[in-house]
């Protein structure tokens, strides 16, 4: 069976639920040691027993991503347990879903600061090791802030915010190894579920409608085989790119 990433260090924010758990089984999988970072040490011990019982390796991590110190705790103990930091995965947000017209000040607070701080403070902690010896960063828009859909106002504007940041490291640290890239994608997660769920039959059969592989993508294997990829020696001349993965929806792209 094929490692790509044997041998490498992956950070993982947000691996406690969802999305992120799909992530870090595919990249430890793949041969990488990961460190799981999240703000409830439970629900890490949860994704850490699913990698050792799949014969991979992870230590816990807890850590408040808008917290800049523990940022810098929780990378320095990856580097001193694991080893230098290869793959940056920045997965967590917190987000309070509302129309734009009714963002306030805490509701964008929370969410630029969960996906824009959070993601600049990580990437800022790990770039000095990066800096000497190349690594892959991997961080989260979305297609609903791609198509600027209103309902979700503060997590659009977040998101946005980080493909800016993206395109800003990848083209400053592309000179030192270092790629960075936006990956939009469109899976279950408990965030789209609580969407999902107040959906109608009719309105779900209309969501699926309007993508052409007619389901929802799988965390470990549709997202995490694109982070496995990224991560990889193979995708070193990919930067600055923003990939969707939603079953080809993504006409609206722009």
């Amino acid at each position: 069976m094929e490692r790509p990433l044997e041998g490498k260090v992956a950070l993982i924010t947000g691996s406690g639920s969802g999305m992120g758990v799909g992530i870090a089984l595919a990249v430890a999988k793949a041969g990488a040691a990961v460190a799981l970072v999240g703000r409830t040490a439970q629900t890490l011990e949860r994704t850490r027993a699913q990698i050792e019982a799949a014969g991979g390796r992870a230590i816990v991590a807890p850590c408040d991503i808008t917290d800049r110190a523990q940022v810098d705790a929780a990378v320095a103990r990856t580097q001193a347990e694991l080893g230098p930091v290869w793959l940056l995965v920045n997965n967590a947000v917190s987000t309070d879903n509302r129309p734009i017209e009714e963002v306030d000040d805490a509701n964008l607070d929370l969410v630029l600061r969960s996906s824009i701080h959070g993601s600049l403070y990580m990437m800022q902690a790990c770039f000095p090791t990066m800096k000497e010896r190349g690594g892959r960063i991997v961080n989260f828009g979305s297609g609903g802030a791609t198509m600027g859909l209103p309902e979700v106002g503060a997590y659009a504007i977040a998101k946005e915010g980080v493909r800016g940041l993206t395109k800003t490291a990848a083209t400053g640290w592309g000179r030192y190894g270092i790629t960075v890239n936006t990956v939009c994608p469109m899976v279950a997660t408990p965030l789209f579920d609580t969407w999902w769920q107040s959906l109608s039959e009719a309105e779900r059969e209309h969501q699926l409608s309007m993508i052409p592989m007619r389901r929802m993508g799988d965390g470990e294997q549709d997202v995490g085989g694109l982070i496995v990829f990224l991560g990889s020696e193979g995708a070193g001349y990919i930067t600055s790119r923003t990939l969707h993965v939603d079953g080809g929806r993504a006409f609206y792209d722009r």
